[in-house]
């Protein structure tokens, strides 16, 4: 399972840093498709009327990756469409947002896909990926932070936050894209450590205490998962923190207060 987990690393570390196509092999539809199993809304009949439509277009011939990296929504007297950056790609037609399910008809549902409300997603970060809870359980998610265990801006992140420990609550994610094997290797002894607190005090403080005893036949599952995410949670830099209601922020903001209060 290590070395799997250093395969799909250093494949997402090359998609962190450029654009690559994969389209071609069909690996990445794959895993394309287990992670949109995931991120199917909790409420399911909107899915299945999407799944529906899309059903009586026949059997899938092939699937192709489009040279597109942006899409912008435009709204005209007599209809909308979209087009890419570059002017190249025009789309026609129904555009549905099936994680808010709804249909995106003008520029305010345009807006609304900004930010993706955690509950939206449809599956659970402290169940399903390797994760720490920081800060108070008795309070309310605030949200999610994810982060490489060897980054020097992730012990900024978390210090930061741990200072409202007593009224906030974030979700912490591993995510070793950055910092190689070592990120690799430390990120698997903080999620499998017997002592899961002194392995959120080493995550912090960038300690190593408590990795040395580590749960026997500790399953790594959730941790390749989270580092299989980057492309669904639109992952581009690390910190990556998406607060309750879907406001992101790719990097650690330097004013967190008040990037937080933001409405």
């Amino acid at each position: 399972m290590t070395n799997d987990i250093r395969v799909i690393a250093v494949a997402l570390s090359m998609l962190m840093c450029a654009t690559t196509s994969t389209a071609a092999s069909s690996e990445p539809v794959d895993v394309l498709s287990k992670l949109s199993e995931l991120a199917a809304p909790d409420k399911k009949a909107y899915g299945e009327e999407i799944k529906t439509s899309l059903s009586a277009k026949g059997q899938i011939k092939g699937i192709q990756e489009m040279p597109i990296t942006k899409l912008f929504f435009v709204e005209a007297q007599q209809g909308s469409y979209l087009v890419s950056s570059d002017g190249r790609f025009v789309i026609e037609g129904v555009i549905k947002d099936v994680w808010h399910r709804k249909t995106i008809n003008n520029l305010e549902d345009a807006r609304s896909t900004e930010r993706l409300p955690l509950s939206n997603i449809g599956f659970n970060p402290e169940e399903q990926l390797a994760s720490f809870t920081l800060g108070n359980p008795n309070v309310k998610r605030q949200g999610v932070i994810f982060v490489d265990p060897t980054s020097a801006i992730t012990l900024t992140a978390l210090q930061k936050i741990k200072e409202k420990a007593d009224t906030s609550n974030w979700t912490v994610v591993l995510m070793p894209l950055i910092g190689g094997d070592s990120a690799i290797d430390r990120s698997r002894r903080l999620w499998c450590a017997t002592d899961k607190g002194g392995a959120l005090n080493d995550l912090v403080y960038g300690t190593s205490e408590s990795l040395s005893d580590v749960v026997e036949g500790c399953k790594e599952d959730p941790l390749v998962m989270g580092m299989m995410l980057t492309d669904l949670l639109q992952i581009r830099s690390l910190p990556h923190l998406i607060r309750e209601d879907g406001l992101k922020s790719a990097g650690f903001p330097e004013k967190f207060e008040e990037w937080f209060a933001q409405p």
